[in-house]
């Protein structure tokens, strides 16, 4: 679920204590519905440990993944993944804090794309953008999620943003109209990829970035820094591919994004949609404060997320996936996905 609001759509954030009656259905129906939802996994008063709370975290969403099956329509063969507490959060050079970048976690394999009969570009065919190198784990993550079990030296804040709704805008951008139908967007969507895909060894990045997705034709859009992390420098070898990155690197539109990766971010942001990277903070961006114990969810790609933490936060990624994003039960979903979002924000009007 989004909220629709003058300036924008934005992701809805639902907040869900576990021992309430029905919160799971809720949960579950919120999570199909396009929204996010935050887990609260401990009472104020009790201090579990590490491993208790991952422990919930776990049949919580093993219970929350059995709705989605039953109710709305999530693959039969998707599953719980649970990866390995961090023991910190990786940081630029000498920086006690990191801003994450929007993406979508394990996005060489895991992002939206159209439905098989709306690709002109065969990437449904294995939807893997970069399969030379991943993080950890190479499965298609469907929804995305994390346990904080050490919040760092402050509340660390997580933001969500609708990407059909950031889509729908940069299409209407692109052409003066909006999309005809859904079907219209989608193949948008794929034309980008496709561009990004054939762009591969000129910008060298594993991830989609938000202006190869929004449909930017200029390669420095497409470059995705280390992390991805805003205060991250690019690799030696995109400056020496891109001769002129450097530029934007070095100043942005609004001249206010703080480090190379938010300052090459605004670029693309604007070169397709036309607004800075903090004008478009204030149209899609919900952001969430999570705490001890709070298992933080939402659409891995519907939506992007993006975070701002201390280096000392520990988290343990739980998501649902699968390992083939391939067949009518996946396809079937993704219609769902594609269709409510269409309609989120106002289809075509």
């Amino acid at each position: 679920m989004t909220t629709t609001v003058d300036d924008g759509v934005r992701v809805e954030v639902l907040t869900v204590p576990v021992s309430a009656d029905g919160s799971l259905e809720e949960a579950a129906a919120h999570l199909a519905g396009g929204g996010s939802v935050t887990f609260r996994l401990r009472d104020a008063a009790e201090d579990p440990s590490s491993g208790e709370l991952i422990a919930r975290a776990n049949r919580t969403l093993a219970a929350v993944t059995a709705i989605l099956k039953d109710r709305h329509a999530l693959p039969p063969e998707a599953y719980v993944e649970v990866d390995e507490e961090s023991y910190g959060t990786p940081t630029a050079p000498e920086g006690r804090s990191r801003f994450l970048l929007p993406h979508q976690d394990g996005a060489h394999s895991s992002f939206l794309t159209p439905r098989a009969a709306n690709d002109r570009h065969g990437i449904t065919r294995d939807r893997i953008y970069s399969n030379t190198v991943f993080f950890k784990r190479p499965s298609h993550k469907m929804y995305q999620g994390f346990l904080i079990t050490r919040p760092g030296a402050f509340p660390g804040e997580t933001y969500y943003y609708d990407l059909i709704a950031m889509l729908h805008d940069a299409f209407a951008r692109r052409t003066g109209r909006v999309p005809a139908d859904v079907a219209e967007l989608e193949a948008f969507l794929g034309d980008n990829i496709a561009r990004s895909l054939a762009l591969a060894d000129v910008h060298r990045s594993r991830y989609l970035t938000v202006g190869s997705l929004l449909g930017s034709e200029d390669p420095a859009h497409h470059v995705l820094p280390s992390g991805p992390r805003a205060e991250s420098e690019l690799w030696p070898e995109q400056y020496a591919s891109i001769p002129d990155v450097w530029r934007q690197v070095e100043a942005c539109p609004c001249g206010d994004c703080s480090g190379p990766g938010a300052r090459l971010m605004c670029h693309g942001i604007m070169a397709t949609l036309g607004l800075s990277w903090p004008q478009a903070r204030a149209r899609y961006e919900s952001a969430v404060t999570g705490v001890r114990g709070d298992l933080l969810i939402g659409n891995n790609l519907t939506q992007k997320h993006a975070a701002f933490s201390s280096r000392d936060r520990q988290i343990c990624p739980v998501c649902i996936v699968v390992d083939t994003p391939i067949g009518a039960a996946y396809e079937s979903w993704l219609e769902q996905q594609w269709t409510q979002g269409f309609a989120r924000v106002g289809g075509a009007r």
